[in-house]
């Protein structure tokens, strides 16, 4: 199909009203120039809705969805699938023994898994961080003068600020339009500082996660140790997880070394845990996934003999009907440059210009 055919029928198929963006006078059609092989075409419309193809050899997309622009940046919201996802894909990414639990875990994960094997279901998708203007930190003790600190990129950060055996951390603030501040408790030494930017709201931040020095010291090289005795130590990163897509149900089976296997159905993407009883006369082997009346063979993912919490990272493909390559326009950022929207699709720096 042509690429001018696939976008028809995507601009005709956009529905009217949606609230007005600050167009900033981008409204209009671009075709996309100077990406090898690949050719693709952008239409922004005053209303603050888009419309957007692309091909590339013999794969193509097409999406639909809004657009805003965020300190001169345009950012492309997708539209939701109007359909559950049909076809999923699995990664275990972490799997932990009851002695890991014990030692790292808090209570609630311990006390369910004593009883369980646990599989946490986690979606696997967090859109990439929005441009952040700099942000004063700032840090209150209990006496002498307040510190400072600059946040200045929009990519996790670690921010240091020298510790006084003296005098006790209280506060952490930040300089956003309205200000935000947090109580911390007094033996923390590192903090794990979550924050969030979103369409027309202020940036906002997360109560910091504090952790004592015997506590961050343990996961540390010798190097390490040694900074983080003489300062404080404040990680920043974007946070903002990504509401999961419906999906069809899944079952999902647990075969265990002597060949049985116990079966459970994966109804809805809110649910993120699965729990089967444990039983310490069966060692679990695998667990097998498989979306219902799905064409697709069943998907093995071996486990550790030992393991009593596995995490499996799941993602949604594309609908079909719009086009492998419509996920290159999820959660797509274009610098706005001079006579260009800047983008980079894996094959170096291109443009979206009108004609």
């Amino acid at each position: 199909m042509e690429l001018k055919t696939l976008l028809l029928m995507a601009f005709l198929s956009v529905p009217f009203a949606q609230a007005y963006a600050d167009v900033r006078a981008l409204d209009g059609h671009y075709y996309l120039q100077g990406a090898m092989e690949m050719d693709a075409e952008l239409l922004l419309r005053k209303d603050g809705t888009f419309s957007a193809g692309i091909a590339y050899g013999s794969a193509e997309g097409i999406t639909k969805g809004n657009w805003y622009v965020e300190d001169n940046t345009l950012m492309l919201e997708q539209e939701p699938a109007a359909q559950p996802a049909k076809k999923l894909s699995y990664k275990l990414s972490r799997e932990r023994t009851l002695d890991e639990l014990k030692k790292y875990a808090d209570n609630e994960k311990n006390q369910l898994a004593k009883e369980n094997y646990v599989l946490e279901l986690r979606y696997d998708r967090q859109p990439p961080p929005p441009p952040l203007k700099p942000v004063i930190v700032n840090l209150e003790f209990d006496s002498g003068p307040p510190g400072q600190l600059l946040l200045s990129s929009n990519q996790q950060t670690d921010l240091w600020f020298p510790y006084d055996p003296k005098r006790t951390l209280k506060k952490i603030g930040f300089g956003t339009d309205h200000g935000q501040w947090f109580d911390v408790a007094p033996d923390s030494r590192a903090f794990n500082i979550g924050w969030k930017k979103r369409k027309n709201q202020p940036l906002t931040f997360e109560q910091p996660i504090g952790f004592d020095l015997a506590t961050t010291r343990q996961y540390l090289t010798a190097e390490e140790q040694e900074r983080v005795d003489h300062n404080y130590w404040l990680t920043l990163f974007h946070f903002d997880p990504v509401s999961p897509p419906a999906i069809e149900p899944v079952v999902v089976h647990w075969q265990f070394e002597d060949g049985s296997t116990q079966k459970q159905v994966w109804a809805s993407s809110q649910q993120n845990k699965l729990r089967l009883p444990f039983s310490p006369k069966k060692t679990l082997a695998k667990i097998g996934l498989h979306t219902q009346n799905s064409p697709d063979d069943l998907e093995w993912l071996a486990v550790m003999p030992d393991t009593r919490w596995a995490t499996l990272d799941w993602q949604a493909y594309p609908d079909p009907a719009n086009g492998d390559l419509s996920v290159l326009f999820q959660d797509l950022q274009l610098a706005i440059e001079p006579n260009c929207l800047a983008v980079d699709f894996g094959n170096g720096k291109a443009c979206f210009r009108r004609k």
